[in-house]
């Protein structure tokens, strides 16, 4: 049965799913009540059928040796931010890469070993790139919540302010 709107329950696996990725169909209706196994499997399948989400692996950069992260706003000539995009999407150190409104054109999330690699990065690599203007590297200082996980850092503050 192919499903195109969601609803609570929906919402309800998707937060859970959120959470850790990895729960059986059986834990998380074990922690939802009153609905079967079989009946999680069935959304979860038809999420992902239906592309409400993806499941996949969020690789944490800093295991990685990437150390530095920055958020890198990219002003862009008129009629050239699908290009730019286009090419600095196949990029390994970038992490996500979007459009945006205001002074620039895109955002990008840029992971790399060091400092001198960010602005090698900036320079050489982005800075090169047809079409571009501006490259303004903005550094991440401590990340508190990626793509709807609380970090490291965000759990002890949190575990601080309820001491």
């Amino acid at each position: 049965m192919q499903r195109s709107e969601i609803d609570d329950l929906d919402r309800t696996v998707i937060a859970l799913l959120t959470e850790d990725g990895r729960l059986s169909a059986s834990e998380i209706a074990s922690r939802v009540g009153g609905v079967s196994e079989r009946t999680i499997r069935n959304r979860i399948a038809s999420l992902l059928q239906n592309r409400h989400i993806v499941i996949g692996a969020i690789p944490d950069p800093t295991s990685v040796g990437r150390e530095v992260q920055a958020d890198v706003f990219i002003e862009v000539e008129p009629g050239r931010v699908d290009d730019v995009a286009s090419e600095l999407g196949e990029h390994d150190e970038v992490g996500y890469l979007a459009a945006i409104t205001g002074n620039y054109n895109l955002s990008a999330a840029v992971f790399v070993a060091t400092h001198a690699d960010l602005l090698e990065f900036c320079e050489t690599v982005i800075g090169k790139i047809p079409g571009v203007k501006r490259v303004v590297p903005c550094m991440i200082l401590r990340m508190y919540k990626v793509f709807g996980t609380r970090t490291t850092a965000l759990s002890r503050t949190a575990k601080r302010k309820a001491e």
